[in-house]
């Protein structure tokens, strides 16, 4: 546990180089979310977690809805996605539909950690995000005695990085005087 929980610091630590990307991402949330315009947030896998905090949770995000494959966005919009897959393809198909309609897009996802076979495959929906952030989450932080790795907090690393866009939102709409 001791070595899981060294790693762990280490890449909470290291989500502070994120800080001026995160205030823009929480300043355009915040704009969603005083506007017009519509929250939306999309998990898969094991970071559908986090949209149950930020929909359900006491911490939840004020406006905030779950994005479907039939959501209809504006340019008014901002859409915050999880997926610890940057090669997901549903979450590639949300992200460019929000695109495509003019919505910001905010993504958490673990670095080149992808389920496509093809290593040709290069694209993934991240790109397409106005504001990326990356778990740093790559293998296992523990290492067994056969040689592989376990202990991927992938959902912990991103709700961590909810966290932080969650408070400078929250900041953002007490000065708003929401």
């Amino acid at each position: 546990m001791k070595i899981f929980q060294t790693q762990l610091q280490g890449l909470l630590q290291r989500f502070q180089d994120y800080e001026l990307d995160m205030e823009e991402a929480a300043r355009l949330v915040s704009q969603a979310i005083i506007s017009e315009g519509q929250l939306y947030i999309y998990g898969e896998k094991e970071l559908r977690g986090i949209v149950q905090q930020a929909l359900l949770g006491e911490d939840a995000l004020p406006s905030i809805v779950e994005s479907t494959a039939e959501t209809r966005f504006s340019e008014l919009d901002v859409v915050l996605v999880f997926s610890p897959d940057p090669g997901s393809e549903t979450a590639a198909a949300i992200v460019k539909k929000a695109a495509e309609n003019g919505a910001q897009v905010i993504g958490i996802s673990s670095p080149g950690i992808t389920e496509k076979a093809d290593e040709a495959y290069q694209t993934t929906w991240t790109t397409d995000c106005q504001y990326h952030f990356s778990t740093g989450i790559s293998k296992g932080f523990v290492p067994l005695d056969d040689g592989r790795r376990i202990g991927k907090p992938h959902l912990l690393a991103a709700l961590h990085l909810f966290y932080q866009l969650y408070f400078i939102v929250l900041e953002f709409l007490e000065e708003y005087e929401m």
